[in-house]
């Protein structure tokens, strides 16, 4: 008997999952004990949230779980009666759908040879034991394992880094944006400010709206950015070759703008560009030497980020419609202090040389996943980093790990924890390649 443990049942440890059933083709005796604490597999923070107005920010042409079957979400979507067209951007709920229901139809049809076992629960530590490793649970059942995963997906966000920290406690201080109550929560006439602008950012003001909230509600960031808007239907061809061997982040650099200037030419625009970096990207972040990866993180990080995760057009028209009657306002600087207020919280910010303050009634924590391990309180983290299981990597963006996601002896990842090795590694094309690619090795026994 093959005994696997996968630690999270998000988008990532469910794929994982889906894809051992299907590539146990030898028909071997096969366990696979799935540890989520949310109650349904498949749907994480990313794919939990009730509200139709959450789109996925890819077409549902390029969301299939299956590298060789490209088309196979917008297939399940038409046999489920959705008209739509593979360009379409759908609601996040729909995936999370779709991932359930794969698992079902992967199980079903390999149920002679696969348990499955789903642990709505908490692991909270790892040991080697003899042939294998134990997972240990909150609840106390313990799981003897031949390999285990960590398929960890999003934290909570970091605290603010410095300054008074009283607003932690505060009731108008909202420290987990994907709360699916999140919107409930907050009166509909508060003075509202989101720090951070990136899409969970644009998610969270699109329920406000949809929950009819009223009262203003300013976005913070450090550059005043938001996410760039799709505009599909522009191509360009690789410059694969030409980015082959680089080594300096100036040099590329140079190198992009120039086929940015000859798109413009063209009849084609940027995102075409920066898209068809896209199969090239992990193989370029792992022959950048340190600093230069240090380099892009201090000068380039940001607009990459809102260059290459980009927005739906329909939530780019919420926005801008919010925009213009004055009722979401952005803001340009970085946060230097939070502090109670009598009348709110009174968070002070600083642009350029300029400092100013705003008070507000609630403050809703948008600035993304923690994601520096050292920084996590999570009991299964705080044990594994102890034993030195895991370890964060140079950058702090997830684990020191492989490219193919061991951690060490019978110990993996992948997905968000492999952001620091591979640069892109968060977005389906690259986990769903991960999770068959992993699901291979493990049953081969490595």
């Amino acid at each position: 008997m093959h005994t696997i443990t996968i630690i999270g049942g998000g988008a990532s440890g469910t794929l994982l999952a889906i894809q051992l059933i299907r590539l146990n083709q030898q028909q071997q005796p096969l366990t696979i004990h799935l540890v989520e604490s949310r109650p349904q597999p498949g749907r994480g923070v990313a794919y939990s949230a009730a509200s139709l107005t959450h789109r996925l920010n890819v077409p549902a042409g390029k969301m299939s779980a299956f590298p060789q079957e490209p088309q196979h979400f917008h297939r399940w979507l038409l046999s489920r009666g959705h008209a739509l067209e593979a360009d379409a951007f759908v609601p996040r709920r729909w995936y999370g759908d779709y991932l359930a229901a794969l698992l079902e139809e992967s199980l079903a049809g390999n149920a002679a040879a696969v348990t499955l076992q789903l642990h709505e629960d908490e692991a909270v530590d790892v040991s080697h034991a003899t042939g294998g490793l134990v997972v240990q649970l909150a609840s106390g059942q313990q799981l003897p394992s031949d390999q285990v995963v960590l398929a960890f997906g999003n934290f909570l966000p970091p605290y603010l880094r410095g300054g008074s920290q009283e607003y932690r406690s505060h009731p108008g201080y909202q420290h987990n944006p994907w709360d699916p109550q999140l919107a409930d929560k907050i009166p509909v006439g508060a003075r509202v400010l989101i720090i951070g602008m990136g899409l969970t950012a644009v998610d969270t003001i699109l329920s406000l709206h949809e929950a009819g909230h009223r009262g203003l509600i300013h976005a913070i960031s450090t550059h005043g950015w938001a996410p760039a808007v799709h505009e599909l239907g522009h191509s360009y061809p690789s410059f694969s070759a030409e980015l082959a061997g680089k080594t300096s982040v100036r040099e590329l650099l140079r190198i992009v703008r120039r086929h940015l200037a000859l798109a413009q030419q063209s009849g084609s625009n940027w995102r075409a560009v920066v898209d068809a970096l896209r199969p090239d990207t992990q193989a370029l972040w792992q022959g950048l030497p340190l600093v230069e990866k240090r380099r892009f993180m201090r000068h380039l990080r940001r607009i990459w980020d809102v260059s290459r995760h980009r927005m739906p057009a329909e939530c780019a028209a919420v926005l801008a419609e919010l925009e213009a009657a004055g009722q979401l306002q952005r803001l340009t600087g970085r946060i230097n202090n939070i502090e109670p207020a009598a009348d709110g919280l009174q968070v002070s910010y600083r642009r350029h040389d300029d400092q100013h303050s705003l008070t507000v009634d609630v403050l809703i924590n948008c600035t993304g996943s923690e994601s520096d391990f050292a920084r996590l309180e999570q009991p299964l983290v705080r044990n594994l980093l102890a034993k030195g299981l895991i370890q964060p990597d140079a950058l702090r963006l997830g684990l020191q790990a492989g490219p193919d996601g061991q951690l060490g002896p019978r110990l993996y990842t992948l997905g968000t924890a492999l952001k620091g090795v591979l640069w892109e590694s968060t977005a389906m094309p690259e986990i769903r390649s991960q999770a068959q690619q992993l699901a291979a090795r493990l049953l081969a026994g490595e």
